[in-house]
């Protein structure tokens, strides 16, 4: 990185963070651990306060936060994005004056950051940081207290630069409407699509699945509304009832496909846009979820949950089509058939699960792989802190809000994005739900981990350090090999469907020349 800070122009004072503006609008207070023990809720740091260690280095205009300049240099240095390095908390903690490893290990014991992937921390852990920091020569040792070099503090700015940077892009993209319009944008392009090669192909399982992406048109309208009136509960119950529908239907359809026996004329491009269903559908769901979580809105993790079942049918009418190839075109209504049981069953169970909750349902009562995401890592925050001995249920909550109060501090946003008034709900849910699944017990009024919550934080705690070790080895020509394969990726993508028709000639010539069809 060198000197590249004398390249900035001088910085405006006084310029609020927008990352903290997003913050304020999502009603995600700054947390902060009172120096008397207790627990407190602060407004915003005021950067320009004379005593704040980071005044100078945290100060940037907004075309210093909308460019984001040298990103790439500080993700190099970290070896990551500094919203997942240990290292960068580290630097900020010396630079707050905590000099010392004793410190060190107290200050950061607990810290709960989302994008941090060692929600739990370890002597060792902060030990092995500070050694890539010296080796980075980040810091430097005298005497057993540690100080920032200049490229130390460097990193320290452009590694809040780039947070900030993502604060500022994702407070305009990631929002409820963004979403909405997204979404809308995505089932428009899928049904017109679908529609198109359902009829080309006379394949009624993918015309059918596209006329089912334009009736989902009607859901976004739900969220819609039920947006404008707050009334998130109400729209997460519909959608799952058009779940249900939808799954109703599918098995009407796929019992009369069995009744019939139509032949299903296959195609490449129909492979082609199952695929591409299941991607555009994968990432709506994160950013659903990811969204509906930050917000509290109900009715966006409902209308995730909705878009797993168009995955599941993808998957079915893949199936269908690689069958049919062959002559077997029952196969294509026994997989739609068993979807729609699938849907049915989950729409339902969900559906049970929504009106059991009553007045306490929230963003966490659908049940969802993306979902789960956030819940996994506070409960395996929960784990990391009974490790290391039993502890009472208002330690654990102190210890929850003290670790946030630092993340936040450090990473901003990122310490808590996907989670809503996360100040109010604390910690204890999770508890309780750790108990009940056998991974904590309770005796004589503390909290202890169980050989089975051994077993599930040291599965987690080997995924992460293994995650690790890929940013430390990963070099520049391992980059340059990835891009090649991916460019690599698009070209033979782009091949087959230049030569979808010969290829299509190919194979079927291929299975005639085996007796099928």
């Amino acid at each position: 990185m060198g000197n590249i800070s004398r390249n900035l122009k001088r910085p405006i004072p006084h310029q609020m963070s927008s990352c903290i503006r997003y913050l304020a609008e999502h009603r995600c207070s700054f947390l902060r651990f009172a120096s008397n023990g207790g627990l407190g809720v602060a407004d915003p740091p005021v950067l320009e306060d004379s005593t704040d260690p980071f005044r100078e280095l945290w100060n940037f205009s907004n075309q210093e936060i909308r460019h984001g300049r040298y990103v790439f240099q500080v993700r190099s240095v970290l070896r990551s994005d500094p919203g997942t390095s240990l290292l960068y908390a580290i630097l900020c903690s010396i630079q707050e004056g905590i000099n010392t490893r004793e410190g060190l290990y107290d200050h950061l014991d607990g810290v709960f950051a989302l994008r941090l992937r060692r929600p739990t921390m370890t002597s060792i852990d902060i030990d092995e940081a500070i050694q890539h920091g010296l080796n980075d020569r980040l810091i430097d040792e005298s005497e057993g207290r540690f100080g920032l070099t200049q490229r130390g503090r460097e990193t320290i700015r452009y590694g809040r630069l780039e947070i900030m940077h993502q604060g500022y892009w994702m407070s305009r993209v990631l929002t409820e409407r963004s979403v909405l319009v997204m979404s809308t944008l995505a089932l428009l392009l899928l049904a017109s699509v679908k529609i198109w090669i359902g009829t080309s192909i006379q394949s009624n399982a993918i015309l059918t699945e596209g006329i089912e992406n334009l009736t989902d048109l009607v859901i976004v309208g739900i969220i819609a509304i039920s947006m404008r009136y707050n009334r998130d509960r109400l729209g997460a119950l519909t959608i799952i009832a058009v779940m249900i529908m939808t799954g109703a239907l599918l098995a009407v359809g796929a019992i009369e496909g069995l009744l019939s026996n139509e032949p299903v004329q296959w195609s490449v491009q129909a492979y082609y846009v199952e695929f591409l269903s299941i991607v555009i559908n994968r990432i709506l769901i994160s950013l659903k979820v990811l969204v509906g979580r930050s917000s509290g809105n109900l009715a966006l993790i409902g209308d995730a949950k909705e878009d797993t079942s168009h995955i599941k049918v993808a998957f079915g009418v893949i199936i269908g089509l690689t069958f049919s190839i062959f002559g077997y075109y029952f196969v294509d209504r026994l997989v739609a058939l068993a979807i729609s049981g699938i849907i049915l069953w989950e729409g339902m169970s969900t559906f049970n699960e929504l009106h059991a909750a009553g007045d306490e349902i929230d963003v966490d009562t659908i049940r969802l792989g993306a979902n789960d995401m956030y819940e996994d890592l506070m409960t395996y925050w929960v784990l990391g802190r009974l490790i290391t001995g039993p502890k009472a249920p208002d330690v654990v909550e102190r210890d929850f809000f003290r670790g946030v109060g630092v993340g936040h501090r450090y990473f901003d946003f990122q310490a808590v994005i996907g989670y809503h008034d996360i100040e109010q709900r604390g910690i204890m849910k999770n508890v309780r739900q750790a108990e009940r699944s056998g991974l904590i017990a309770e005796r004589e009024g503390r909290y202890s981990i169980t050989n089975r919550g051994l077993a599930w934080y040291y599965r987690t705690r080997a995924r992460d350090l293994t995650e690790l070790a890929r940013d430390f080895s990963a070099h520049q020509r391992e980059r340059y090999v990835r891009a090649a394969i991916m460019i690599s990726i698009f070209i033979i993508i782009f091949l087959l469907m230049y030569f979808a028709d010969p290829i299509k000639v190919i194979v079927d010539d291929l299975v005639a020349s085996f007796g099928f069809g």
